[in-house]
């Protein structure tokens, strides 16, 4: 039988750069964010705007903890701080400003079963502080995958 392997050229290409997350089932919402944040750093640049480095560290320590969550919309508050929101068709809305040090401002507005009026909050916590927010007012649907 003859080796056709053995006088094939053989072209191989530079491996591309792994980009954090790259090894999560979950990649491609991951590469989501990370261009979204490139091209709000860049609009940052261009507006002169500031950029908190901390809050973009902890966004991005958030995205690790909950690799089950689907994608946020990602934002720029004018005080340089990143923020997440997750919304869905029945008026249920979460929201996170990431300020650094894994502290976070967050909203919340759950329209919840046999309610005539939308709950809100909105406060301070820690992210993990958040994620327990979330799990108290049910909106484990609104953000799983």
């Amino acid at each position: 039988m003859p080796d056709y392997n053995r006088n094939a050229a053989v072209a191989v290409a530079p491996a591309p750069a792994l980009a954090p997350f790259d090894d999560r089932p979950d990649a491609a919402i991951r590469q989501g964010y990370l261009r979204r944040i490139g091209e709000l750093r860049e609009e940052a640049r261009l507006d002169a705007m500031p950029w908190n480095g901390d809050s973009e560290a902890d966004l991005l320590a958030f995205i690790n903890a909950n690799p089950g969550w689907r994608r946020g919309r990602l934002g720029l508050m004018d005080n340089g701080n990143l923020y997440a929101v997750w919304k869905d068709a029945a008026g249920s809305l979460l929201s996170i400003q990431f300020r650094g040090r894994q502290l976070a401002e967050f909203v919340i507005f759950q329209r919840r079963p046999g309610a005539t009026e939308v709950s809100r909050i909105a406060g301070s916590d820690t992210l993990d502080g958040v994620k327990r927010q979330v799990g108290s007012f049910d909106l484990l649907g609104l953000v799983l995958l």
